[in-house]
């Protein structure tokens, strides 16, 4: 056989090849994304979550427990913001010192959670894993 022959040939076996390990690796991961994973929603207002408050929260009803959870704290040089999402989605800013409603004031901004001031009395920390505790000394 002539020379340009065999490496035609040998060129034409190695893509051959190829593609075959080619065709078989996509074949696998479409097999892999075939799976059903669990259908979680993660905009869910609290759904699959499982968090450990004080059953005495309650008394806080339509508040930073029920309405908003703390998703994040943004720390600069000159101002502290705590962001707090919504059920509906919606993400909202806040500043020390500021009114979340009409009763929950944010008195100080940590990076892992905030103090809130509800009503004119009761003092409460807020984690971003959702969980509430009385702020010591109250």
């Amino acid at each position: 056989m002539n020379i340009k022959i065999k490496k035609n040939l040998i060129f034409f076996v190695i893509i051959f090849l190829l593609q075959l390990c080619v065709f078989s690796s996509i074949q696998a991961a479409d097999e892999i994304e075939d799976e059903e994973l669990p259908a979680l929603d993660p905009f869910a207002g609290g759904a699959g979550l499982t968090t450990t408050q004080d059953p005495s929260m309650s008394s806080i009803g339509g508040s930073v427990i029920n309405d908003m959870k703390l998703v994040g704290t943004i720390s600069g040089a000159h101002k502290k913001i705590a962001v707090l999402a919504t059920p509906d989605g919606r993400a909202l800013k806040f500043e020390e010192n500021e009114f979340a409603t009409d009763d929950i004031q944010i008195l100080e901004i940590y990076d892992d959670f905030i103090v809130i001031l509800v009503g004119s009395e009761d003092q409460y920390e807020v984690y971003m894993n959702n969980q509430i505790r009385p702020m010591e000394g109250n």
